[in-house]
């Protein structure tokens, strides 16, 4: 029996079987007469879905019975195998990773078969992402994996999106109606009535259709289902954003794990196995996590078995060389990057190489716009177009970086394209652009400038600059105006933001020996240093302004800087041990210049590394140094620091009585017109002046006035925008509260301070409030009874 017939030879049964006529039957399901004859005797090939459910109501079958009668119509509709031309590729044997991948498409092949599911909401996924990332690896092994949900078979069209000039609709769609059976002398000629003819033979079906490398939304819209149970998977580099109705996965790069995984199943586990697991990483991370980049490392791998892969991986450590290293047969990983650069317009292509410039791994479109010599509003445009092609990818806040490899491609493009005096220019602009709103940015941190002098008004020298003292930063600065922020918050957040670019543009700078650019952006960033003391590089950045001073024999500038070096050791990198030497060496220099004021500054970061260290005793006696060449050099803000010094270091000898007795005086210095800091630096000292005394006041069970301290405290950490110490400031609240029997007030600032010690530090605060806060959920005596 054939499969056409079997159909009719079933519903000739079951119709006899229930003793009706063909008539009969007709009227019942409202099924031709014609219709049913026809099915019976194998004249009607395709009985569609709605037909054969109204013959399965009519003859009242049962369900074994209605379930035989469905499974032979669809034999009658299937497509044994697709059409040579449409057969998938074969799938990579030695696929690897990618499981969430792989589950998100299971996922969505379950939704298009679960009962219930309406026949008219066919399942669109699309796949996008940068060249490179195993786009169609990936939806061949989906294939290979849920081909039993589809048993209408499995079509792969490459749609060759990336050509000069890619496949029309109606092109497509004369392939797919072949494919799929019909004779292509009854395919109509109209490409609207193609797709017409296309979508009702695919409603009656269940096919996986596999829609590779896109060119946009209009090759593809033609293309998709009208309705039934066929599900699609669409591949671009493009995001297809104009596509309704659809599912969307970006894919991103390998995991390090699964990078080493394939790299092991592509060489050979007994290979792998004999180098250090470090060195497979290592390749990983040069092959930027890529498939196709991985793949051609380990072709060359097998081609070559006398190299290693340290071997191999040094010679890819040389960035200039990578690309050309990265090629294996017809392999190559340019090849893809190149048909993407390839679709560009002018404008877009002009700003992807020249970003390559660009010193950190991200930027935003003024950055961007000052690299590509564009309009902010055309440079906007062209970095969308980028993204769209999968060459840029869009990071947060507006922003957009590059995969690795993709850089070094820009660069290429950069070097391939453009004079070498070209080349200079865009990147001394891109420097000077950084340094100098660096410069602007870290103005707003000035006492005078954010004390409201305006911004014509010309700040200090850095030369006339004091240093900072423990819990308040390294001081001082000056620069150009720049962007218009309307607060200091705006301004914090570019430095933020924009940190690993001005700090390249600054290693770059010093490189160059543009020495006195690299003091004024140190210099300028000090008063915004101790609000954000977690960031990596402050060290860095001081130990490049101390290189430069004293490249430019800046006696005194050299002082300043290696005073804000020792504050950096001490309060940033946490290694008060390395904290003396700069400090020593910048109290030798200052004294030989004659300046007081920084001789005070080197005495406190002496006694803020021995107050670190533990050493009471020592930090006591620096700052009974420091506070007589502050007030011989009216520092007052060194001053206000010296005392707090002191404080602290009674406070750490435990002697808080006396300590109390100091941040009284300091009290009285920051209430004195005559002897008073600025304004914002007797702010963050009035913070931390009241957050100490609550401590002194917690070690001395004083509870209410340590609550009392805490409180006073916290408006002002909060508003000099000092993370770590309002934590501190909340935990000692949160303490203070539970010893009072508060405890709700206390479970909320205790959790408080987490959520900002997670985020800021000190890490060590994350575990005492984790104690703090089970000591309080445990059963027994009362928290206030109990030590937290």
């Amino acid at each position: 029996m054939t499969e056409p017939n079997r159909f009719g030879l079933l519903l000739r049964r079951h119709r006899t079987g229930a003793g009706l006529t063909i008539e009969e039957l007709a009227e019942a399901s409202r099924v031709s007469i014609r219709a049913i004859g026809d099915m019976e005797r194998g004249r009607s090939r395709v009985p569609q879905r709605r037909t054969v459910e109204a013959l399965v109501r009519a003859l009242r079958l049962s369900e074994g019975a209605a379930t035989a009668l469905r499974d032979s119509a669809r034999a009658g509709r299937r497509v044994d195998r697709p059409a040579p031309a449409l057969a998938p590729p074969r799938a990579v044997a030695d696929f690897t990773g990618r499981q969430a991948e792989l589950t998100w498409l299971g996922e969505r092949v379950a939704r298009g078969t679960a009962p219930g599911d309406r026949p008219d909401a066919p399942v669109v996924a699309v796949v996008s992402g940068p060249p490179g990332l195993g786009k169609t690896a990936l939806i061949v092994q989906a294939a290979a994996r849920y081909a039993g949900s589809f048993p209408d078979g499995v079509l792969f069209v490459d749609l060759r999106g990336l050509d000069a000039d890619p496949p029309h609709p109606g092109e497509l769609l004369l392939r797919l109606l072949t494919a799929l059976g019909v004779e292509e002398t009854r395919v109509a000629g109209d490409e609207h009535a193609r797709g017409a003819q296309y979508r009702a033979l695919l409603r009656e079906r269940r096919c996986l259709l596999l829609l590779d490398n896109a060119a946009d939304e209009a090759q593809v819209r033609p293309l998709l289902p009208g309705t039934g149970s066929t599900m699609t998977i669409i591949t671009s580099r493009r995001a297809l954003a104009g596509l309704e109705a659809v599912d969307r996965l970006t894919l991103p790069a390998l995991t390090g794990g699964e990078a080493v995984s394939l790299l092991q199943r592509i060489v050979g586990t007994g290979r792998a196995a004999a180098e250090p697991d470090a060195l497979l990483l290592g390749l990983a991370r040069a092959c930027g996590q890529l498939p196709l980049a991985l793949r051609i490392a380990g072709n060359r791998l097998l081609s070559r078995p006398d190299w290693s892969i340290g071997y191999l991986l040094s010679r890819l450590s040389d960035q200039d060389d990578r690309l050309d290293l990265l090629v294996a047969g017809d392999l190559q990983i340019a090849a893809p990057f190149m048909l993407s650069y390839r679709q560009l317009s002018a404008a877009a292509a002009r700003t992807f190489r020249r970003l390559s410039v660009i010193p950190g791994p991200d930027a935003g479109p003024e950055l961007a716009a000052r690299a590509a010599g564009l309009g902010r509003r055309e440079t906007e445009a062209a970095l969308e177009e980028l993204a769209e092609l999968g060459l840029l990818q869009p990071a947060t806040d507006g922003r957009y970086r590059f995969h690795d490899l993709l850089r070094l491609f820009a660069r290429a493009r950069l070097a391939a394209e453009e004079s070498a005096a070209a080349r200079r220019d865009i990147s001394d602009r891109v420097v000077t652009w950084l340094l100098d709103t660096a410069v602007a940015a870290g103005r707003w941190f000035e006492p005078g400038y954010a004390d409201g002098a305006p911004a014509s008004v010309p700040a200090p020298a850095p030369a006339q600059r004091s240093g900072p003292a423990e819990g308040s930063g390294p001081a001082g600065g000056s620069g150009p105006a720049g962007p218009p922020w309307t607060t200091a918050e705006d301004a914090g957040r570019w430095i933020e933001r924009e940190s690993r670019n001005w700090l390249g543009a600054l290693r770059e700078a010093a490189a160059a020996g543009r020495h006195a650019e690299v003091m004024t952006v140190a210099d300028s960033m000090h008063w915004f240093s101790d609000r954000w003391t977690h960031w990596e590089h402050w060290l860095e950045v001081y130990q490049l302004s101390a290189a430069s001073a004293e490249a430019l024999g800046d006696l005194r500038g050299r002082a300043v800087h290696l005073n804000y070096v020792s504050w950096a050791f001490t309060a940033c990198a946490m290694r008060p041990d390395r904290a003396e030497e700069p400090a020593r060496e910048a109290l030798r220099l200052a004294a030989a210049a004659g300046d007081p004021s920084q001789q005070g500054w080197a005495w406190t970061y002496l006694g803020a590394a021995a107050r670190r260290r533990g050493d009471a005793a020592q930090a006591q006696e620096a700052a009974a140094q420091a506070l007589p060449l502050f007030e011989a050099g009216a520092d007052w803000d060194g001053y206000a620091q010296g005392l707090s010094l002191l404080a602290g270091s009674l406070a750490g000898a435990g002697r808080h009585r006396e300590a109390i007795a100091q941040y009284r005086r300091l009290a009285d210095l920051l209430a004195d017109p005559g002897r008073a800091p600025s304004p914002l630096i007797g702010d963050v000292t009035a913070g931390h002046l009241h957050l100490n005394v609550g401590l002194s006041q917690l070690a001395l069970r004083r509870w209410a006035a340590a609550a009392t301290s805490f409180r006073a405290a916290l408006p002002l950490l909060q508003r000099a925008g000092i993370r770590q110490s309002e934590a501190r400031c909340r935990y000692g609240l949160g303490t203070a509260s539970a010893r009072l029997g508060r405890a709700d007030e206390a479970r909320g600032e205790l959790r408080r301070a987490a959520r900002i010690a997670r985020r800021v530090g000190p890490t060590d605060l994350v575990d005492l409030v984790e104690l703090a806060l089970r000591r309080l959920a445990e059963p027994g005596p009362p928290a206030s009874r109990r030590a937290l």
